[in-house]
């Protein structure tokens, strides 16, 4: 049996061991502990260093890249510089210098690598890179790796994508899996389209579509709500991201900026009087010109009437009414011409006319003559030989 004392030591050495126990535990738990909070903060201190400025897009192939950056402080001497590489070899470094920007401006530029063919054709991957600073010091950057071969939208497929003066337009389809026996109607598919409007590198108006549904066909077109410069080479870039799979895919679309009308064939009118004809501006570069009608006989003098038409751009119509007189009798063809200042034809139609009986050109009415001295004289004498009369 024992005794009171040694069950006392006893409890006393299982409490000091229990202690020491949990103290070796709890220092060890937190040596390890310790680089994983060291690692938390590193990070978090790096994301609330990266929020400075968030790309919030940024994307690239062998054409061009393009990214769009949010600034969620104000700096004063901002740029960006894009650069692609290969195999560790720098292929092109561009820097885009922004100068002062303000909290909450959000900014997007697009460049265009104008790699040679042959870089192309040695190489299957590539590393683009968008690197945010002020001044000399880092404040954000991202990068992505990609092939030299176009991505494939999988589901979709990308049947026309085309832009002019007037508009951009884009036509998408599902892709069908079919076999010999039984055809497998394709799953709908789910995208988002980003359409921008360049000169150069410079954006002049972006539209951003966010989950089109497309379940079998879909097309879609988008005016340009700005006025384009005559003669001037513009660029329609589309990216289209498909959910599933996560894939992003760019087109381009380059065109010269012209004038262009048309002559809406059922508003033509042409009788014995004159000609009424209708014209629509298809594009976003000002019309300026005139309506031509030629009258051919088919014996006699042409006969050649214009009229100026008034500025038209995309959708804006003009009717423009001719007048014309003492046109003889018999049958004509008419041709309608549409002329731009620098007498370039952006339209015409070809019509018939026969005139029964024609009208007769106004004669400038006859002026009468001005009253002479004589017939003034007559006047004053019999207003006095009626004023004598009353007297008497």
């Amino acid at each position: 049996m024992s005794l009171p004392e040694e069950i006392s030591s006893f409890r006393h050495r299982e409490f000091i061991f229990c202690f020491f126990f949990v103290l070796l535990f709890l220092i060890i738990f937190c040596a390890e502990l310790s680089p994983v909070f060291a690692a938390v903060n590193g990070t978090d201190f790096e994301m609330e260093r990266q929020e400075d400025a968030v790309i919030t897009d940024f994307f690239s192939d062998c054409e061009l890249s393009d990214a769009t950056v949010r600034f969620e402080q104000p700096f004063e001497n901002v740029s960006l510089v894009f650069t692609l590489s290969s195999e560790k070899k720098l292929l092109k470094s561009e820097t885009f210098l922004l100068g002062p920007v303000k909290k909450g401006q959000e900014i997007t530029r697009v460049l265009f690598w104008k790699i040679e063919d042959n870089f192309r054709k040695d190489r299957d991957s590539y590393k683009a890179q968008v690197l945010v600073k002020n001044g000399s010091q880092s404040i954000s950057s991202r990068e992505l790796s990609f092939s030299s071969r176009n991505p494939i939208l999988s589901k979709l497929k990308l049947v026309d994508f085309s832009a002019d003066s007037e508009k951009a337009s884009v036509l998408m389809s599902l892709t069908s899996s079919a076999s010999l026996r039984t055809i497998q109607a394709p799953e709908p598919g789910m995208v988002d389209l980003d359409l921008k409007l360049l000169s150069g590198t410079e954006i002049l108006y972006s539209e951003k579509q966010k989950n089109i549904p497309i379940t079998s066909t879909y097309y879609n077109v988008s005016y340009w709500p700005l006025l384009l410069e005559k003669d001037k080479n513009y660029t329609a870039f589309l990216k289209v991201h498909s959910h599933s799979p996560d894939i992003t895919a760019a087109y381009i679309s380059n065109f010269r900026a012209k004038e262009k009308v048309e002559i809406i064939d059922r508003d033509i009118d042409v009788d014995e009087y004159g000609a009424s004809v209708t014209v629509v501006g298809k594009s976003q570069v000002p019309f300026d010109g005139i309506v031509r009608v030629v009258l051919m006989p088919e014996e006699g003098k042409v006969k050649v009437f214009e009229e100026t038409a008034d500025l038209l751009t995309s959708g804006k119509e003009d009717t423009v009414g001719i007048i014309w007189q003492g046109v003889p009798t018999g049958d004509y063809n008419v041709k309608i011409y549409v002329l731009n200042s620098e007498g370039e034809i952006l339209d015409s139609h070809e019509t018939v006319l026969r005139v029964f009986e024609p009208v007769a050109e106004a004669s400038p009415a006859e002026e009468s003559p001005a009253p002479g001295f004589f017939t003034i004289f007559g006047i004053f004498l019999c207003v006095g030989t009626l004023f004598v009369r009353k007297r008497e």
